[in-house]
């Protein structure tokens, strides 16, 4: 990434009131979980699961028909990925370049990261449940007591600082996700001012959003690694 693009991503984050992030499995790749294929890591933490029950992949494997094989992958999904979780130096320069600002999460991730980034868990929608809790993809449909005090903390932090400086960060979030990227593009178009910078490895789209845009494409743990240095 261009270091002038850099410098401009760390001053928009440095000057932002709210900061919204918008995560999925682009920022879990970027931190090497990769729920969709037989990977290195894959191999070392699940290899004798995948052996015994024949599944191809983390997803394949929690979301088995069999309810015995499910409970397995489960509860070795949360030791590996919760429990032994260490955030890496992408998660680290995402705290440190945001935790000046009032910070929001939308996550389909359930691996529970933030939280154990030290992400304040009362503002982290996990809009699909969490490995910490429950999976439940239909949770923004019908959302839990939990769930909508989250969103009623967002629309809070939405009207609190509409007229101030906003950073919408859009991480990892493929075409498919379209529930967060309109979740996102909504706060943007609600905020007079307001910057959308999306981190996308191949897929890195303008939002529908009217506001300052900033495309970044490529290694988003590297293109942080950027964005710290300059802040330093």
């Amino acid at each position: 990434m261009e270091t002038v693009k850099a410098a401009r991503i760390g001053q928009v984050l440095a000057e932002s009131d709210l900061i919204v992030i918008g995560a999925s499995n682009g920022l879990d790749m970027a931190e090497g979980l990769n729920l969709f294929c037989a990977d290195a890591h894959f191999r070392e933490a699940y290899g004798d699961l995948a052996q015994t029950d024949g599944i191809g992949c983390i997803l394949q494997g929690l979301a088995s028909p069999d309810a015995n094989v499910r409970r397995r992958w489960a509860e070795r999904f949360y030791q590996k990925e919760y429990l032994e979780y260490e955030p890496s130096p992408l998660m680290n320069g995402l705290r440190h370049l945001t935790e000046h600002a009032d910070t929001f999460v939308i996550t389909c991730n359930i691996d529970g990261r933030f939280a154990r980034a030290g992400f304040d868990e009362n503002r982290v929608l996990e809009t699909e449940g969490s490995i910490r809790t429950s999976i439940d993809e239909r949770r923004l449909a019908h959302p839990d007591a939990f769930a909508t005090a989250q969103l009623e903390e967002l629309a809070r932090l939405v009207q609190v600082h509409r007229n101030g400086r906003v950073a919408i960060l859009e991480l990892g979030v493929g075409l498919r996700n379209g529930v967060i990227k309109r979740m996102l593009a909504q706060i943007a178009n609600a905020c007079e001012h307001a910057t959308y910078i999306v981190f996308n490895y191949s897929q890195a789209m303008v939002p529908d959003a009217s506001c300052e845009t900033i495309l970044v494409e490529g290694d988003m743990a590297l293109a942080f690694e950027e964005v710290v240095r300059c802040r330093l």
